[in-house]
């Protein structure tokens, strides 16, 4: 299972990127098809999302479930 979150810009998911590389997971990013922004690709894990909030690194959870 994973989770797709929505980056609202390069920047930010970069720095996302960075530290959740930093703190041992696994992501790809990707750019939004049709759309502005960046879509994050990383396992499902309820720390991911309260690590993107401690460090205010915005973002959107756009899916959840994906294989």
């Amino acid at each position: 299972m994973k989770y797709i979150l929505q980056m609202p810009s390069y920047t930010y998911a970069q720095k996302a990127v960075r530290l959740l590389v930093a703190f041992g997971y696994k992501c790809e990013l990707k750019r939004r098809e049709g759309e502005c922004g960046y879509d994050l690709f990383t396992e499902r894990n309820p720390d991911i999302p309260r690590l993107l909030n401690k460090h205010k690194i915005p973002y959107k959870l756009r899916e959840e479930g994906y294989p």
